[in-house]
């Protein structure tokens, strides 16, 4: 199929691991002016991010389609894949109108696309995005109040391709939903605390501290040393005879 060579002799596992497809929605029905994907405001933080929308003046609900890279990551890429899981047009909801958010992209669908089990390919090469939080698409439906899921594309999978010579694929990790969830965000990276060698301080994570032998207090290393416990005064050993000398 045609669709195939938006990602073929790609290299699977890149460097925008762990990334997903999130659901950002018009959450308070403004009219977008035809301009969707720069009117609805992208929230900064994946926790702000919100799948609910209410409808225009026109009785629309829109909804942008967003690739969120993990915070490890830096993220690079110029491809996108992904498709619609099952849903009824007449009781769940009917996309009305949808296209890629990126000017100039190419855009590859499935013959009947959007519709259930459908999927669509675009690729905006040789530009490339490096934002953590990009909307990619997106969709005006009439809602019927039930879910429009996101997934795989029922071809070539679902995930973005780098920016590179030699590209390589990495695959959503989760999918959010039209009118329905988004998945989880990512828990935030362990920070390094307080890791006690004797009375000595050094901020580690705490499976370098174990790794070390050192003994894990987490927080942080105060200027006193604390919470390192300090070294213990030292005892001076003693004889008789030497206490009587300083007396005599």
């Amino acid at each position: 199929m045609v669709i195939l060579a938006l990602t073929v002799g790609i290299v699977s596992a890149g460097p925008n691991q762990g990334v997903r497809l999130y659901v950002q929605g018009n959450v308070n029905g403004m009219n977008t002016s035809g301009h969707v994907c720069t009117d609805i405001p992208i929230p900064s933080t994946c926790e702000e991010i919100d799948s609910s929308a209410m409808p225009d003046s026109s009785g629309i609900s829109w909804y942008l389609a967003v690739v969120l890279s993990s915070p490890v990551n830096t993220p690079n890429f110029n491809t996108v894949v992904f498709g619609l899981g099952p849903y009824d047009p007449h009781t769940d909801g009917d996309i009305i109108y949808c296209g890629p958010c990126i000017a100039g992209a190419l855009e590859i669908s499935t013959a009947g696309w959007p519709g259930p089990g459908e999927g669509t390919a675009m690729s905006w090469a040789p530009d490339c995005s490096y934002s953590y939080i990009e909307p990619i698409y997106y969709f005006g439906t009439y809602n019927y109040g039930g879910v429009i899921p996101l997934t795989a594309h029922p071809v070539q999978g679902g995930g973005v391709v780098d920016c590179s010579a030699n590209p390589q694929e990495d695959s959503f990790e989760a999918y959010g939903e039209i009118g329905g969830d988004n998945p989880l965000c990512w828990a935030p990276p362990p920070a390094p605390g307080a890791c006690c060698f004797g009375p000595d301080c050094v901020l580690l994570l705490e499976w370098q501290c174990w790794e070390q032998s050192g003994v894990w207090y987490g927080g942080a290393c105060n200027p006193d040393g604390s919470p390192c416990p300090p070294d213990p005064t030292p005892v001076q050993e003693t004889t008789w005879g030497s206490i009587k000398v300083i007396y005599e």
